[in-house]
């Protein structure tokens, strides 16, 4: 049962006692939903079904599974609203200072002793059930935070912050066994005037359309992500020039034939795109290329938007800038000149190419 459906907030009263579960319901029946248990495992139970639980007081000595058990499992649930619950251990006379520091120990929040004045309950109640509602509401905004970070809303495409992790990630990766990538910036042109002259639901609509079209472009080992209002990053794996250019040209295509109706006329959007094929290096930082890649983007902006600007800093083995590739016997002779830094980019190309050879050795090896 959902929170939302509770009038009241609702606690639940652990106790073999019925006598004891009856008090604590009649004390705070009019400002609470009090549900019961008779044992630990009934409370877990009701702990694992019913996310509106909001505080547990509960005895320490029952059957089946008791005060501590209960509680050590609460702690160690892999469902955080549970995890976080207040738990108030009722303890009797025959509960002493050692049984209370073990519950302590294993968790407890506070405890309350029998026989236990209205007032007292009441306390206790009110404190933990509005402490449990502040940590709910800071957990939901910071679950909300963290995936407005990481995923898009709109476009359902990652976030900012999900982009420039995934190319720390992939740059680390690249420094350590080689490969390259190509990186992609792409904003929408004039997007602020469109907005304003629109309302935002056209807008959101413009931009979930865009976010189609680029989900459509790309592989699943790309990276894709909208990083602000009207803006794109792309990071492409393994890819190359020619075949980033052709792939941006379909995208810059695409989006130009796209038209948005707005009462009784319709209206088209154009996009402009920057593209780096960056030559990396142990200095290399994700920073220093999405701003290289940047003034790619601003240069197509610039020329009047709906244009496509790429720029390549590689080298090849001659020193002349371009897009490259080796094969293995260059590859080879680099490793033996002691320039093998020139291989680490190529690695990954050059394994598919000796994947052949290296599974018929194998198998050479394996009938000797």
């Amino acid at each position: 049962m959902s929170k939302s459906a509770q009038a009241k907030p609702r606690i639940l009263a652990v106790d073999d006692s019925k006598v004891m579960r009856r008090a604590i319901a009649k004390i705070l029946g009019k400002d609470y939903d009090v549900v019961e248990a008779s044992h630990g495992e009934d409370a877990w139970t009701l702990l694992l079904n019913d996310d509106s639980i909001q505080v547990v007081f509960t005895d320490l000595s029952m059957p089946y599974l008791d005060g501590y058990g209960l509680l050590e499992r609460i702690r160690k649930s892999d469902e955080e609203h549970i995890r976080e619950i207040p738990v108030i251990i009722i303890t009797g006379k025959e509960d002493d200072e050692e049984a209370q520091q073990d519950a302590l120990n294993k968790g407890a929040t506070d405890f309350i002793s029998k026989p236990f004045e209205s007032i007292q309950l009441k306390a206790r109640a009110k404190a933990n059930v509005q402490s449990e509602l502040t940590a709910r509401r800071l957990s939901e905004t910071s679950a909300l935070l963290e995936r407005q970070s990481t995923v898009d809303e709109i476009t359902g495409l990652g976030g900012q912050r999900y982009f420039c992790k995934a190319a720390e990630e992939t740059l680390a990766y690249i420094k350590r066994h080689g490969g390259h990538f190509l990186l992609v910036r792409m904003d929408i042109d004039n997007f602020d005037g469109l907005f304003i002259k629109n309302g935002k639901a056209i807008a959101d609509n413009i931009l979930k359309e865009i976010g189609k079209q680029l989900s459509a472009q790309v592989r699943n080992e790309d990276k894709l992500a909208r990083i602000g209002l009207a803006k794109f990053g792309m990071l492409l794996l393994d890819a190359n020039m020619d075949d980033t250019e052709q792939m941006a040209e379909r995208l810059r295509s695409k989006i130009e034939a796209l038209k948005f109706k707005v009462k009784d006329s319709k209206f088209g959007v154009t996009v402009s795109i920057g593209i780096l094929e960056p030559q990396l290096d142990q200095e290399s930082n994700i920073p220093a290329l999405i701003a290289e890649t940047e003034t790619c983007l601003a240069d197509a902006i610039s020329q009047g938007g709906n244009q496509i600007v790429s720029k390549s800093t590689v080298t090849d083995v001659l020193g002349i800038s371009g897009i490259y590739e080796i094969d293995v016997s260059t590859a080879i002779r680099l490793v033996k000149e002691g320039r093998s830094e020139l291989v680490k980019p190529h690695t990954t190309t050059l394994l598919k190419e000796l994947r052949p050879l290296l599974e018929f050795l194998s198998e050479e090896n394996d009938d000797d």
